[in-house]
């Protein structure tokens, strides 16, 4: 066994909790979980002799409400991260800068952080089979593609991921010990997805935006399926995608079989069973010809000889969307498929690829990389000019910070003031 001895210096310790050290600005917090159902303790369980029940699926979610000037937006903002992540993914980066919670916080919203099922401070269902990433995948898909073997063509643009991307980098280091196992039941995550949001919105009971990236967004499409009177706006930060088949390596094999989700949501006129969307394959415009490495788009049929009628996201209809991917991305390939797919469908969705907005050099962890807050800026000024300019939405947050209830039936809350 080797003992790693760290000498640290009271200096260093002081430094440590100067005020100055802290890459956030000051707030309330408060946390609660939602969701989560008792269900009896198995007969393996070390606890089997009591009887009783454990709870599965309950969901932390972590409420931040700005100190100087307090809740100055209309609707709440509700983070929700990715595979292999947690809400840590939103706070500040693996190198110590402040993350997108940081910014938004300053921009007066009230801010919803949740770690979803099975995630984080989110028990886990140890009952479900779960699988880890490796050191090597991050390093390929998330934080080295350009020094790696990774096989889209924009990779070799990635540039903004602080230090070498590399396991034995210290950010690299940090960031791997911050991932989290991931369960490889993708139907039922995104249904467990989908009541722990659905029970946020409720708790919360007004309309909010979703910000949603990656593995978070089939539980977006899906609470705002749900509950469409309680979502104002989606933020689909590099979505899972594309709609019906698989991304590069796995192009054309079967995938999200009801279009943005793995599992039933509302279409018109209606779909009992996914095998029911009659897909094409649209080539490439002439436009996307000039861009090497754009996947083809997987749409449903339309008119034609047989009268095919395209079905419409019933309940995201009048939701705006935005979808945002990074210039160096594995999803840079492919998410204009997800917004074709979307509007389509008759949803109102907006694109934006980061560098037509002169932001570049972006890989999927863009919250985490090192102009992660030029990024934020842009979505907020989606929002302020695409949602909250189109309204008055009116109203403050504090009240659900100290209303004190304990809606969700665990007994357990807490609340905070933090930073100075």
């Amino acid at each position: 066994m080797t003992t790693t001895t760290t000498t640290t210096t009271s200096a260093a310790v002081a430094n440590m909790f100067h005020p100055d050290s802290f890459p956030d600005g000051a707030y309330y917090r408060d946390y609660f979980f939602v969701g989560g159902e008792y269900v009896p303790v198995e007969d393996s369980s070390s606890t089997a002799q009591f009887g009783g029940s454990i709870m599965k699926g309950q969901t932390y979610v972590e409420c931040l409400v700005p100190v100087a000037g307090g809740v100055r937006r209309p609707f709440p903002l509700i983070l929700v991260h990715g595979g292999g992540q947690s809400g840590l993914n939103w706070l500040h980066t693996p190198d110590h800068r402040p993350g997108w919670a940081s910014y938004f916080l300053a921009q007066g919203f009230a801010v919803f952080i949740v770690d979803t099922p099975s995630r984080g401070r989110s028990a886990p269902d140890l009952a479900q089979h779960h699988t880890t990433y490796s050191t090597g995948f991050v390093e390929q898909w998330f934080t080295a593609p350009s020094s790696s073997s990774s096989s889209w063509p924009q990779a070799a643009l990635h540039t903004q991921w602080p230090g070498t991307g590399r396991r034995g980098d210290p950010t690299f280091d940090a960031f791997y010990a911050s991932t989290y196992p991931s369960t490889s039941d993708l139907p039922a995550y995104q249904v467990s997805q989908k009541t722990a949001l659905v029970a946020l919105l409720e708790r919360i009971a007004r309309p909010c935006i979703l910000l949603t990236h990656s593995q978070g967004a089939p539980g977006g499409w899906l609470a705002a399926d749900a509950r469409p009177d309680l979502v104002r706006a989606i933020v689909a930060v590099e979505p899972n995608g594309p709609p019906f088949t698989g991304h590069h390596p796995h192009n054309g094999a079967p995938a999200r079989a009801w279009g943005l989700t793995d599992v039933p949501i509302a279409y018109w006129p209606p779909v009992a069973d996914a095998s029911e969307f009659n897909l094409e394959t649209v080539p490439h415009s002439s436009a996307q010809q000039q861009q090497p490495g754009r996947d083809p788009t997987v749409l449903q049929k339309e008119g034609g000889p047989q009268g095919h009628v395209v079905r419409k996201l019933r309940h995201l209809q009048h939701i705006p969307v935005l979808v945002e991917v990074g210039e160096a991305s594995y999803h840079a390939p492919y998410d204009h498929a997800t917004v074709a797919f979307l509007r389509q469908a008759g949803v109102e969705c907006d694109f934006i690829r980061l560098e037509e907005r002169g932001i570049r050099g972006n890989g999927h962890m863009q919250m985490l990389e090192l102009n992660n807050l030029d990024i934020a800026r842009v979505l907020e000024e989606w929002i302020r000019t695409r949602v909250e300019e189109r309204e008055d939405g009116g109203g403050g947050m504090r009240d659900v910070v100290e209303r004190g209830q304990d809606e969700d039936g665990t007994g357990q809350e807490g609340q905070d003031r933090i930073g100075g």
